[in-house]
């Protein structure tokens, strides 16, 4: 509410300042006044307000995961679940969070998102006494009061970190090219992923140096002072906003991209919601995020039932992040120039992969067949959630219906840590997940198809 009406009097100001010839980009300074397309320093400020999302990001979340379940008093499962109920009731929010971006703009709504985060991360950062003290106060046992505890603190971390600083910071890049969008997102990716791929190590360095809880509070100190302030500065909602052409400067690409050029005419949420093809790729994206945040969740326990380290569960992640991100760029790439529909069920072969190695004893063999079917699907995953909604809807309501995207794929990712545990805790193996993602994969893969491939542009609905 407090963030609603500062962002209310923020734009009434902006308005009344346009009245007297002021552009309201301009503030705190003109990106008309770069000796080159702003656009590229949105790309790279875009990409690390991603990167500063990563605290809310399951792998920024699964560092700490034992720490909580030591100093909690607090079950795998337990764990699994206050994860899965915050992070859902962070998902129920998402939409409303887009239309909030559509209103307000990039600055405010990343900026108050980063701010959000940091409080968010110093609270649980003291979960111990808290914990102790409220249990104290209000009479109820220490492992109830935990538990609670975490799924308010769980719903904080993914709504600021994984919903809303995500959801801006990728949907301002996009506002910002046409032409060259998949190249701008190729580009993103890379940044992106390097960060992903390392921020587990860097993280852990963070514990080792301090602790566990003194490495959150300094990360919520550093995203108050520092990056809300930095985002506020240099974030702006598109080339309109600051009386910029679109791609300025840039050699607009013709030819055969014509045929996946965004659509004249950008449609609201609910003229999208009548598109069969919003709910194929909003499916896909939504299981992509519940299968691979239940494998990165719970990463060394999987590779635990099979005799192996932390160290070489953890070791998995950098080869991925290479295929991932060597994918990343080729289908962003891709996407000026062909239709996604290639992209999607290359990621349904991919998912099939990932989830078949994981029904077979660990050997070289299967390790491969796992960073290959992962590796891949993680890059792709990113093009389409990056690519998918402006191509198809245009960039007007962009922040409505990518917050609804995003609801999807925060719910999935409630889901799979707690879906993961529970199939372990009955058949005492990750095996059975395995299965679930070559069958629920496939099953999306054929239920798609007849939609995926009618010829109807999503311009014409309605």
């Amino acid at each position: 509410m407090n963030l609603c009406i500062i962002g209310i009097v923020f734009k009434e100001f902006l308005i009344k300042t346009e009245k007297n010839h002021f552009i309201p980009g301009d503030f705190p300074f003109s990106p008309r006044k770069v000796p080159f397309y702003y656009g590229w320093i949105i790309l790279v400020a875009g990409a690390m307000g991603i990167l500063f999302s990563i605290p809310g990001q399951t792998m920024g979340v699964s560092v700490y995961t034992d720490h909580l379940i030591e100093n909690l008093n607090l079950s795998r499962i337990e764990i699994s679940t206050a994860y899965m109920i915050g992070t859902l009731i962070s998902s129920l929010v998402m939409t409303r969070a887009g239309m909030f971006y559509d209103r307000f703009g990039a600055r405010i709504a990343a900026a108050g998102s980063a701010m959000g985060l940091g409080l968010c991360l110093m609270l649980l950062s003291r979960s111990v006494q808290v914990t102790a003290l409220s249990s104290a106060l209000l009479k109820i046992s220490s492992k109830k009061m935990a538990f609670s505890f975490m799924i308010v603190g769980f719903f904080g971390i993914r709504f600021f970190g994984q919903g809303v600083l995500t959801l801006v910071s990728r949907g301002m890049v996009m506002r910002w090219f046409d032409s060259h969008r998949g190249y701008a997102s190729a580009l993103m990716g890379i940044f992106t992923s390097f960060g992903f791929s390392y921020a587990p190590r860097i993280l852990q360095g963070m514990i080792d140096l301090s602790s566990w809880d003194r490495s959150w509070m300094i990360m919520g100190i550093v995203m108050i002072v520092l990056i809300a302030p930095f985002i506020f500065a240099i974030f702006r909602d598109s080339p309109e906003e600051c009386g910029i052409e679109m791609e300025k400067g840039m050699k607009i690409k013709t030819g055969s991209r014509k045929k996946g050029a965004d659509p004249e005419v950008s449609l609201t949420l609910g003229e999208a919601r009548r598109d069969p093809k919003l709910w194929c790729y909003m499916l896909l994206l939504f299981f992509w995020a519940l299968y691979n945040t239940g494998f990165t969740f719970h990463i060394t326990s999987i590779f635990g039932s099979q005799g192996k380290t932390t160290a070489q569960a953890v070791a998995i992640f950098l080869p991925i992040s290479i295929l991932s991100l060597g994918f990343r760029f080729l289908g962003s790439w891709l996407s000026d120039i062909i239709d996604l529909k290639y992209h999607y069920y290359l990621t349904i072969l991919s998912i099939i992969t990932g989830a078949y190695a994981l029904t077979l004893p660990y050997t070289g063999g299967a390790a491969a067949l796992l960073i290959i079917g992962f590796g891949i699907a993680g890059g792709l995953f990113g093009v389409l959630n990056s690519v998918t909604w402006p191509k198809l809807y245009g960039r007007e309501h962009l922040g409505a219906i990518s917050g609804m995207a995003m609801s999807f794929i925060v719910a999935g990712s409630a889901l799979g840590p707690w879906g993961f545990s529970l199939m372990e805790k009955i058949w005492g193996d990750y095996r059975q997940t395995g299965w679930l993602g070559v069958y629920a994969a496939g099953f999306i893969g054929m239920i798609s198809l007849p939609f995926l491939l009618h010829k109807r542009k999503a311009s014409s609905l309605g």
